[in-house]
């Protein structure tokens, strides 16, 4: 007998989507409502298409295999039933029931054997037809009921059971907030911990928080060595960092000015449609257009990046928006 490639193949597929969608599943009780939604919807987007697969296996095994008809007209029952039951399961388990995570767990497991099984006829003289088939069968039956019974009895009217929940839902809540307040109390001591002899580049992760902005501005300015870590970020490339260097309370030395000169021109170079990110390289140096001004005012030689940034910029503009960046720069450069 040829090994049956095609059900090979689909089961470790159908093995792959059905560990993926369990992930997600797994993730959905711990989230906020939000990011339950994603992994519920990406959960339901795997299952649709692990159910396509296990529809696969099933009609393969009909076709090239044994497969009782009483059987195959209740796979064709089943199979849809089962969807429906996966996706009501893991409704339920993301916002509290951890028993209807069984159902997902064993559905697909379940067709997949069956298939199987009814692929190989050699199996069939150890494992009876009619009686395999019944306890397939009769396994995904209760299994795909179970969540709909379980939906029915949780409709009807029941006080205890709904002061319950609420007391788990209100438990879940506190939770949550005790967390998200601790957190918030780990970034607050954390920024408390900065001052005077801190490294500037600690401030610039909390400048663009509205929170932590305004005080985080107040701190670089007291930064002792504003000066020279300003000068050495830039030489490090990170010039989109320093958005906001005209008001660090920095001076415009030359050193300062070589070393933006230099971060402009290599950000520059990244305006280009070989890369797949240039149009958001050529919004990020738009937010330079204040720094470029400070510099270019206190005599400032930034010629020859501000010409290969227009220049650039007008190669990969597609909207009046990036003309008129360039023709800002444009007017930077000076007049010979």
């Amino acid at each position: 007998m040829r090994a049956p490639v095609g059900t090979i193949v689909l089961l470790v597929l159908a093995a792959l989507l059905h560990a993926a969608m369990l992930g997600c599943l797994s993730d959905a009780p711990n989230a906020d409502a939000f990011g339950q939604a994603i992994v519920l919807l990406y959960a339901a987007f795997l299952g649709a298409v692990l159910w396509l697969v296990l529809a696969a296996l099933l009609l393969i095994a009909v076709a090239r295999g044994r497969m009782p008809l009483w059987a195959a007209l209740a796979m064709v029952v089943l199979w849809p039933l089962s969807a429906v039951a996966v996706w009501m399961a893991g409704d339920a388990y993301s916002r509290g029931d951890p028993s209807a995570i069984w159902v997902p767990v064993f559905l697909p497991p379940l067709f997949a054997l069956y298939a199987l099984w009814a692929r190989l006829p050699v199996l069939h003289a150890t494992f009876r037809a009619g009686t395999t088939s019944a306890v397939f069968a009769g396994a995904i039956a209760v299994l795909a009921v179970t969540p709909m019974v379980t939906a029915t009895r949780a409709a009807l009217p029941d006080p205890a059971r709904d002061a319950r929940l609420a007391e788990a839902g209100k438990a879940q809540e506190e939770q949550r907030a005790r967390e998200r307040q601790a957190a918030l109390d780990r970034q607050e001591a954390q920024f408390a911990s900065l001052g005077p002899d801190s490294a500037l580049a600690d401030y610039l992760i909390y400048l663009s928080s509205m929170a932590y902005g305004e005080r985080a501005l107040a701190g670089i300015r007291r930064v002792k060595n504003r000066q020279a870590d300003a000068a050495l970020l830039l030489q490090q490339g990170h010039i989109a960092d320093l958005r906001e260097l005209s008001h660090f309370d920095v001076a415009p030395t030359a050193e300062l000015c070589q070393a933006y000169g230099t971060a402009l021109a290599a950000a520059a170079g990244k305006v280009t449609k070989a890369r797949s990110d240039y149009l958001i390289a050529a919004t990020d140096l738009e937010l330079q257009l204040p720094n470029m001004k400070w510099l270019i005012a206190n005599r400032c030689d930034l010629g020859q990046p501000l010409g290969l940034l227009e220049t650039n910029v007008r190669a990969v503009a597609d909207s009046d928006r990036m003309t008129q960046f360039a023709d800002k720069l444009a007017a930077l450069r000076p007049v010979k």
